[in-house]
C-alpha cells in the first residue's frame, strides 16, 4: 500500500455559536425521532428544535462549544468535533 501525507491548507474555522446555523433539526416534544431539516427563514415547526448546517453531504446538527465550523478551499463548511479539530488543526500566526 502507497502512503500519502496530506497536503498542508489553510481554512476558516470558528467555534460555534447561534446564529451561525443555517437551519434547524427538528424533533418532537418528547421524542428523539427527527421530523426533517428546515432552513432558517422558513416555516419551522413548533417542536425541539436543534441548530444545523449544511453541507455538502447534508444536513448536520451542531452544538455551541462542541463544533467548530470550518471553510473549506471552495468555501465548502463542514463541523468538526472540538477535540478533533484541536488535535488535528493549529492556529496559523499572520
Amino acid at each position: 500500500m502507497t502512503k500519502y501525507h496530506k497536503k498542508p491548507i489553510v481554512v476558516d474555522a470558528e467555534l460555534f455559536e447561534m446564529g451561525m446555523e443555517d437551519g434547524y433539526a427538528s424533533y418532537p416534544v418528547f421524542s428523539d425521532k427527527l421530523i426533517g431539516f428546515y432552513p432558517k427563514g422558513g416555516p419551522i415547526p413548533k417542536a425541539n428544535n436543534k441548530p444545523a448546517i449544511k453541507t455538502l453531504e447534508g444536513w448536520y446538527e451542531v452544538e455551541v462549544g462542541k463544533h467548530y465550523i470550518v471553510t473549506g478551499v471552495r468555501g465548502e463548511r463542514y463541523p468538526v468535533e472540538k477535540d478533533i479539530f484541536e488535535e488535528t488543526y493549529e492556529k496559523v500566526i499572520d
